[in-house]
């Protein structure tokens, strides 16, 4: 099977990044020029648009209630230059509210925990409640700032 098939077939699969391909054909082990090729053609049709599969990512990212860090950093690692995860970061019409995300969430988490407000807690078991709400909200990638406030407000 030739490269070009391969590298479509791989894309059918779901959306890749250019890295993602390149990296998929080096494993192949199809020549780099070649390569080079394949991955030409597929831009020009677009078949791998990094600017777009980053804008789809975060819209992806933000319904599954993950924080701006942590979506840049998944796009890092997918191959996706920073400079252009920021750019389209700062043309995306809509960016929710990294605050009120945080707080839906950590309401959610809560409710997981099985916390109840108008139970009386230790000041022990409400470090560690707050604790554990912190270490789940900073592992969705919202800011230490955002998840401390959270975390505060919630738990009183």
């Amino acid at each position: 099977m030739e490269a070009i098939d391969k590298a479509i077939y791989y894309l059918n699969i779901k959306p890749r990044t250019r890295k993602q391909v390149i990296d998929y054909l080096e494993k192949k082990e199809y020549p780099s020029d070649e390569i080079k090729q394949v991955i030409e053609s597929l831009e020009e049709y677009h078949y791998i648009d990094d600017e777009n599969y980053c804008r789809l990512y975060f819209e992806m990212g933000f319904e599954k209630g993950r924080g701006i860090a942590r979506i840049k950093r998944e796009l890092a690692e997918k191959g996706v230059e920073k400079a252009l995860i920021d750019q389209v970061l700062e043309e995306m019409d809509s960016v929710p509210d990294q605050y009120e995300m945080a707080l839906e969430l950590g309401q959610s988490l809560l409710h997981e925990f099985r916390y109840d407000a108008e139970e009386e807690y230790t000041y022990e078991d409400k470090q560690k409640l707050r604790a554990k709400l912190s270490r789940r909200l900073a592992s969705r990638g919202y800011p230490a700032d955002i998840v401390y406030k959270v975390a505060r407000n919630l738990i009183d």
